[in-house]
């Protein structure tokens, strides 16, 4: 028997973005006029960041704004590494809808309960990584805006720091990586070293995503990891989230990576350069 419903409320507005409808609507408009313009077509995947909006949502923007208005998803999966729990596998939120300042995110329940059910070694229902997790929350509004088509999520957060375990979650997502779904990888990129190491980093983590080749990617990280770069703390937050994705689209040449917008927080009217955070936009589109 299902469950009851239990909506997920917001945990992040009225920090990471206006927690007024009206103000928040305003504001990501402003974004998406900011934004860069739509470049792609047929696109299967944004890689977008999640941090507060007044220092990432240009470039959130930017990268939803390569998306289709008018696209009919079935489902849109968003991905997001834990930056509270660490546990094996995955939480898929299976037990309600995602309440908005705007209204109500609808969550594709069943199918999330269909793939717990269909992978138990991978993915669980426990809805405790999704409550207080913002990655998932902040691409919401920008998906909400951009859309005029209704589409419901599925929300994922990964919680394991195994690459192997990340490979099996691809096996099980890949599937869906069609032109009927959307998948949004959130994540942010460098934190913490100083403006012009951060614009190094990040330049050679896009490039290593932009390979379409997992292990490339996971030697990037080591050796930037390597280098000693004062403050570096990570070149890339939701690792696991673009490495399941890149587990996804390895050795798929109608598969393509595009850099669309870069910033870092020292970017923005608040940002300082002696410790930032990196924002890529990044989109994959199918040939």
């Amino acid at each position: 028997m299902k469950n009851s419903s239990i909506p997920r409320e917001p945990a992040v507005a009225g920090q990471f973005y206006p927690a007024s409808a009206e103000k928040l609507q305003h504001d990501i408009a402003t974004y998406f006029s900011e934004a860069v313009p739509r470049k792609y077509t047929n696109v299967r995947a944004v890689i977008s960041p999640h941090a507060g909006y007044v220092f990432s949502g240009k470039v959130a923007a930017s990268a939803f704004n390569q998306l289709d208005e008018d696209a009919d998803y079935e489902r849109i999966f968003i991905l997001a590494s834990s930056h509270h729990y660490h546990f094996n596998g995955a939480s898929v939120y299976c037990i309600g809808d995602f309440i908005m300042p705007y209204g109500i995110e609808k969550v594709d329940t069943d199918f999330g309960e269909q793939l717990v059910a269909s992978h138990p070694e991978i993915f669980t229902n426990n809805p405790s990584p999704h409550a207080r997790e913002h990655a998932i929350e902040v691409q919401l509004p920008f998906l909400h805006y951009k859309l005029k088509n209704d589409y419901k999520i599925v929300p994922i957060v990964i919680g394991t720091s195994e690459p192997e375990t990340c490979l099996e979650m691809a096996s099980a997502l890949k599937p869906y990586l069609n032109e009927k779904n959307l998948f949004v990888i959130s994540t942010d990129f460098s934190h913490y070293p100083d403006y012009q190491n951060a614009k190094i980093v990040d330049a050679a983590t896009a490039k290593a995503i932009l390979s379409n080749d997992p292990d490339v990617l996971l030697n990037v990280l080591a050796e930037n990891q390597n280098k000693g770069i004062p403050n570096l703390l990570t070149g890339l937050c939701g690792w696991t989230s673009v490495l399941t994705l890149l587990y996804m689209t390895q050795n798929n040449p109608s598969l393509e990576y595009h850099e669309v917008d870069y910033r870092n927080s020292g970017d923005a009217v608040y940002g300082n350069h002696r410790e930032v955070v990196g924002y890529w936009a990044i989109v994959l589109t199918q040939k």
